[in-house]
């Protein structure tokens, strides 16, 4: 099962539409990053870069959040933020 962050539960049930946010996905170790970069690229989005430890920043429309979470491939996925108290 894929770790969600709670923002990314958030936004994944009440997205902006027209919005973008950057994820932070950890890739399955017996899995390809290419392969899921491409996947994200599929969905209109972008690989910013490669992060260490099998990670990938991405950024994707808020309503192709869903999406990004069924990828087999991803084991965790996170917003590249964490908001401080308003």
């Amino acid at each position: 099962m894929t770790y969600l962050s709670h923002t990314v539960r958030s936004l994944r049930r009440d997205p902006i539409p027209g919005e973008t946010v950057r994820l932070v996905l950890s890739v399955a170790e017996d899995a390809s990053a290419e392969a899921v970069a491409a996947s994200v690229e599929s969905l209109g989005g972008e690989l910013v870069r490669e992060l260490q430890f099998g990670r990938l920043l991405v950024e994707v429309e808020q309503s192709d959040i869903d999406a990004v979470c069924s990828f087999d491939a991803v084991t965790r996925v996170e917003t590249d933020a964490v908001l401080g108290p308003t």
